[in-house]
């Protein structure tokens, strides 16, 4: 919780939890699109694997929507003592890394739907398919799912490549401040 008018010094668990069990998600909802994409189309194992794409990727979907709206509402760390350039370009890649993990399950979901495919969730019920078919627009969804990954993969290493070099290099607070555990991390949070 936010102490009076302080900045809080790190955030707090739920947005810990979101950001972390996002991150997780994502790494295996990778994984699992690559191994998909890796077996022929006949073998029964890439329906398998991909229906726990599907599903991954419509948990990433709500988890993001939910992290925004926390985010939205509740006032982050202030960034450490960093110039101009390096606060445009830590903004502009969480932006972008909020907007690519929502658009990448989106363009997953209509690339499916119009093609007529379901996407079912774990198997406990069916997205309702909201896409007319149209195999233009599948194709087209398609190809930027496919490009997508490539921004997720660049979001993600500049990302954690940042947060190594304030750890790391600068030796400032800002891993720490998105690390479920922080020793030593006294003061308010973002709760």
């Amino acid at each position: 919780m936010i102490v009076g008018n302080s900045i809080p010094r790190r955030f707090g668990s739920t947005a810990v939890s979101l950001h972390w069990t996002i991150a997780i998600l994502m790494v295996v909802g990778v994984v699992l699109g690559l191994v998909s994409a890796s077996l022929a189309k006949t073998d029964p194992q890439r329906f398998v694997i991909l229906s726990l794409h599907k599903s991954i990727g419509v948990t990433v979907f709500a988890i993001t929507c939910a992290r925004v709206l926390w985010r939205l509402s509740h006032q982050p760390p202030k960034f450490p003592t960093m110039g101009q350039l390096q606060r445009v370009v830590a903004t502009a890649t969480h932006v972008l890394l909020y907007f690519v993990t929502l658009a990448m399950p989106l363009s997953g979901y209509i690339f499916s739907a119009a093609r007529g495919r379901v996407t079912s969730f774990f198997w406990l019920f069916e997205i309702p398919r909201e896409v007319p078919l149209d195999q233009g627009l599948s194709h087209t969804m398609e190809v930027y799912h496919r490009c997508g990954q490539y921004a997720i993969y660049a979001l993600v290493g500049l990302h954690v490549a940042a947060a190594l070099h304030h750890h790391f290099v600068l030796r400032d607070c800002v891993l720490q401040s998105m690390w479920p555990t922080s020793r030593g991390m006294r003061g308010p949070t973002s709760e």
